[in-house]
């Protein structure tokens, strides 16, 4: 391997940066993923300069060296083939340094071209997918398609050809999709359809019989977690569950899942057809039956009485590790507003069995509601269990509010919590709520300690551990508190320094500081810290900015200076909703914050720009709330892969309720016509 790697040595790679830091181990690694024995120093070199799909400065110096590797490599080289594709390729790469990183690959076309015609197969079928990324011309790959007789290499050929020449390409790609062979044929049909070009007749059954014999298209083609995602049409799919091979039907199943995933319209056509896999042969199968029926949103309560059997054996399997089937068919009858899941999830508990669900996602239905209080009242023990779950009702549950208060001597902290999260002000919480405050600093709970009690002192001593042990994620207004909060002047001042701390919860520590101090003192001299925190952008941002907005209501001309400023959070999804609220109650129209309130519509899962809107009645927002209300694509207001159809239909409820209100607010202000 001599002469291998040369001017590795001429690069600065101790000035560069990777995952973990500086790259200056990138030049061992490099010259051990040239030997014979480099399986580890691949995956080493992988997760330091493509760390999770993030790549950096180091990976653009590297790709030179990546290339060459490709070429002369010991062993694996095809390995380094898919990882330059993968560079340049937005699906599977992301980070400031992208675009670097992404040229650096294309000026490596010509010798990705030339391994087109490589003498290893697999690396010729990873050159067809890196030549591709990097701009490769449609002849180059012509010319291979004519001579290529390797199955993988040859499908990878059809997927390359369909991106690069699909006019010339249709022909040749349908002739593939029916008789290619399984490889080919699957990554033709998959070719002709992301480019929306038809499929010969006959292609749906060949192209399911290939992946009944095992066809696959290779991950970094991919476009979802799995590639025959492209191929959920409804006819593909209704052929896939009809398949005689178990794991043909499995992965029909997850394409109906995907398909919904990104369609509103596909669930009302596509899971009717799993009933008929209710009873499927195979285990596995019926257990992805109630896995796409968990993914499946509103859809899926034509067979709530079939998911609710599968809950009811929850307590034989809640200690069992990993989502089980009967885990998921209670988070399916959570969604659904079922209150078949409180019996199971209650006697799990009484097991002893710990477990837990995501309690955004748990529904309040007049039935759930009813089911749960009834539970309350004749088992007060269940509450440790429930608590967790109802405490995102707000006042809905306001009739939960005595029979929670009457758990409390069995599941005080829980039961604290979960009334404090509902908003309801409950005496018999108090020394829980005190301990929360003095001990956690739980500012929210000190707070409600003294709306019971008049006490303030309770607040000062969760301010003083929230300063002093790290501000908690809640930044409550102090302004009504005044000269109480003298004594925390000594702990808070010291924060004030005029410049952003270096990480995001000193800097809340700031943000929380800067309001103890206003309330004291006023926000003279506050507001430089406040003004570093908001330039530095992301959450602390938020919390900068939402002070702002408060100290906008007593003094807007205090703050009047840091219009500029707030006007730059308009384009950071993190406190870009907090700087709208700020520049409006500093008088700036809602005309003028509409577009930003458009974009906020998809931050933080579509939660807050809502209420956002109708607070400041931004009626100038109604046609793109139409528009999310009335397209077919899916909002991708998820947090979970998981939760594409839930979230999607818990938002378009929301946008209803929300244009309800603008509308409403509207006609009521219009003047009338004598």
């Amino acid at each position: 391997m001599r002469g291998v790697l040369g001017g590795l040595d001429a690069v600065a790679w101790g000035e560069l940066s990777h995952a973990y830091g500086s790259a200056g181990d990138v030049p061992d690694l490099l010259r051990q993923a040239a030997s014979e024995d480099n399986e580890e120093a691949i995956s080493e070199l992988h997760g330091s300069i493509f760390h999770q799909g993030t790549v950096y400065p180091a990976t653009a110096a590297a790709v030179p060296f990546l290339a060459e590797l490709a070429a002369v490599a010991a062993v694996r080289r095809a390995d380094f083939v898919w990882m330059l594709g993968m560079l340049a390729d937005p699906q599977h790469a992301s980070g400031a340094a992208f675009p670097q990183v992404r040229a650096a690959v294309i000026d490596q076309l010509e010798p990705l071209t030339g391994l087109l015609d490589d003498a290893e197969p697999a690396v010729r079928e990873a050159a067809a997918y890196a030549a591709t990324r990097a701009g490769v011309a449609a002849g180059a790959l012509w010319q291979r398609w004519a001579v290529e007789d390797d199955p993988k290499a040859r499908a990878a050929l059809a997927l390359a050809l369909g991106e690069v020449d699909p006019g010339a390409a249709e022909a040749a790609l349908g002739e593939a999709a029916l008789r290619g062979g399984p490889a080919v044929s699957a990554a033709a049909a998959v070719a002709l359809l992301r480019v929306g070009l038809g499929w010969p007749a006959g292609t749906v059954p060949t192209v399911v019989a290939a992946i009944d014999a095992g066809a696959t298209v290779a991950w970094p083609w991919t476009r979802g977690a799995e590639w025959f995602e492209d191929l959920a049409t409804h006819e593909v799919v209704q052929h896939m569950l009809r398949s005689g091979n178990p794991r043909t039907r499995e992965s029909g199943l997850w394409a109906l899942s995907a398909r919904s995933d990104a369609r509103r319209s596909a669930p009302a056509l596509l899971v009717p057809m799993v009933a008929a896999m209710l009873d499927d042969p195979d285990p596995d199968v019926r257990d992805q039956v109630m896995h796409v029926l968990r993914r499946a949103g509103a859809a899926a309560g034509r067979f709530a009485d079939v998911v609710a059997d599968v809950a009811a054996r929850f307590p034989d399997t809640a200690g069992a590790p990993g989502f089980t089937v009967e885990y998921r068919a209670v988070e399916t009858l959570h969604r659904l507003g079922d209150p078949r899941w409180v019996v199971p999830v209650c006697a799990a508990a009484a097991r002893g069995h710990r477990f837990r669900f995501a309690p955004g996602a748990v529904r309040c239905t007049p039935e759930v509601l009813a089911t749960v209080h009834g539970r309350l009242v004749a088992r007060p023990a269940d509450a440790e269990v429930l608590a967790g779950m109802v405490g995102h009702w707000g006042a809905g549950a306001a009739v939960l509010v005595p029979a929670l208060a009457a758990a409390l001597p069995h599941a005080g902290p829980q039961v604290a919590q979960a009334l404090l999260l509902l908003g309801q002000d409950e005496h018999a919480a108090v020394p829980y709520w005190r301990t929360r405050a003095t001990e956690a600093g739980d500012l929210d709970a000190a707070l409600a300690v003294r709306r019971l009690t008049g006490e303030t002192d309770v607040v000062v001593d969760a301010l003083r551990v929230a300063l002093t042990s790290g501000a908690g994620p809640s930044m409550p207004d102090l302004r009504d508190l005044g000269d109480a909060l003298a004594s925390l002047m000594t702990v808070a001042a010291p924060f004030l320094t005029g410049v952003a701390a270096p990480v995001h919860p000193q800097r809340d520590q700031q943000v929380l500081a800067a309001r103890v101090v206003a309330a004291v003192a006023g926000p003279t001299e506050v507001l430089p810290t406040v003004e570093a925190v908001l330039a530095s952008g992301d959450t602390p941002a938020r919390h900068a900015a939402d002070l702002i907005a408060d100290l906008a209501l007593d003094s807007p001309g205090s703050v009047a200076r840091l219009e500029p400023l707030l006007r730059d959070r308009l384009g950071d999804r993190w406190s870009r909703l907090s700087a709208v609220r700020a520049l409006a109650r500093l008088g700036v129209p809602t005309a003028e914050l509409a577009e930003p309130l458009s974009r906020g519509l998809l931050d933080y899962g579509g939660r807050s720009a809502l209420p956002l809107i109708v607070e400041l009645h931004a009626v100038e927002t109604i046609p793109v709330l139409e528009a999310l209300l009335d397209g077919d694509d899916r909002s991708g207001v998820a947090s979970s892969a998981d939760d594409v159809v839930w979230a999607d239909e818990l938002f378009q409820e929301r946008i209803s309720e929300a244009l309800g209100r603008l509308r409403r607010d509207t006609a009521g202000r219009r003047p009338r016509v004598r």
